[in-house]
C-alpha cells in the first residue's frame, strides 16, 4: 500500500509503508509542537493499485499514531 500525506489539502510527502507514515507524523509532530500539536491540518490518504482511476481513501490518523 502506497500513502500520501496531505497538509491542508496540499500533497507533502508520499510514503509506501505504514512504518514511514508514523515515522513522519511523529517527526511533524514534534517539529509543530506549538503551531500544530495536534496535527489536525493533516490527512493521510491510502493509495492502492487504482488510485490513479478512484483517487484513494482518506484513513484516520489515530492509526499511525
Amino acid at each position: 500500500m502506497a500513502y500520501t500525506i496531505l497538509l491542508d489539502g496540499e500533497r507533502v510527502a508520499h510514503m509506501s509503508t505504514d512504518e514511514a507514515v508514523s515515522a513522519w507524523i511523529a517527526k511533524y509532530s514534534k517539529d509543530h509542537a506549538e503551531d500544530d500539536p495536534s496535527a489536525l491540518h493533516l490527512q493521510i490518504l491510502e493509495r492502492g493499485a487504482l488510485a490513479w482511476l478512484v483517487g484513494g481513501k482518506l484513513v484516520d490518523r489515530e492509526r499511525f499514531l
